[in-house]
């Protein structure tokens, strides 16, 4: 004899799908619930769940979505990918942060971009670096600056040095790494369609049910 899931009546409008682990406390469970302003649908996977879509997927949320991945998140997109935010976008990231882009990558920023970092900030090019800026450019380093602007080249420093030695400053260098590629979900079972001979064979067999055969004797 099958007990309700859910205790009743307190929970009579909800239609429950449960099945329990072999041999173990688990469950897996599909759940509708149907009271007037409550309505939800919830699925429980007791370890994995898989999804294969043979086409299209969409996907409209009327409201807020939420998501929590308590490991690993990795994704692959074999064409484009297009992401528009029509408010703010925040973003952190506890540790470091890799982009490697076999391409060319553009960016305009509409009013200002603003950067900050802890130690250092290393640009490098194979070719060239071309900074430009409409009214001034100003280097800042150790209480010395140079100032570039309409009215001239400004240099202030305890000394200037023209071809008396030295040796440039070097920075760290990049060291991205390509992110990891995802599982392939499981590949559906191939079924081989009963054929009319085979159908009307299988009418005419008597039906076999061995717990019912056993409670009949």
């Amino acid at each position: 004899m099958n007990t309700a899931p859910y205790p009743l009546p307190e929970h009579k409008t909800r239609t429950v799908l449960r099945t329990q682990s072999h041999k173990a406390d688990g469950f897996n469970e599909l759940r509708f619930e149907d009271e007037a302003g409550e309505e939800q649908i919830w699925l429980h996977a007791q370890k994995d769940l898989e999804l294969l879509t043979l086409n299209d997927r969409t996907e409209e949320i009327r409201h807020d979505s939420h998501l929590k991945v308590h490991n690993d998140r990795i994704s692959e997109i074999d064409n484009d990918d297009h992401h528009t935010v029509h408010n703010n976008r925040h973003t952190k990231v506890d540790g470091d942060d890799h982009l490697m882009i076999d391409g060319t990558r553009h960016e305009k920023v509409g009013q200002a971009q603003l950067m900050e970092a802890g130690q250092e900030i290393h640009h490098k090019a194979g070719m060239k670096v071309v900074i430009e800026a409409g009214a001034e450019i100003t280097l800042q380093a150790g209480g010395s600056f140079l100032k570039i602007d309409p009215s001239g080249v400004t240099i202030v420093g305890p000394q200037v040095k023209i071809n008396s030695g030295g040796s440039p400053g070097s920075g760290s260098g990049q060291a991205a790494q390509p992110p990891q590629l995802p599982v392939e979900v499981e590949a559906p079972p191939v079924f081989t369609p009963v054929k009319a001979p085979q159908q009307a064979a299988l009418l005419q067999q008597q039906a076999l049910c061995p717990v019912c055969e056993a409670a009949s004797e």
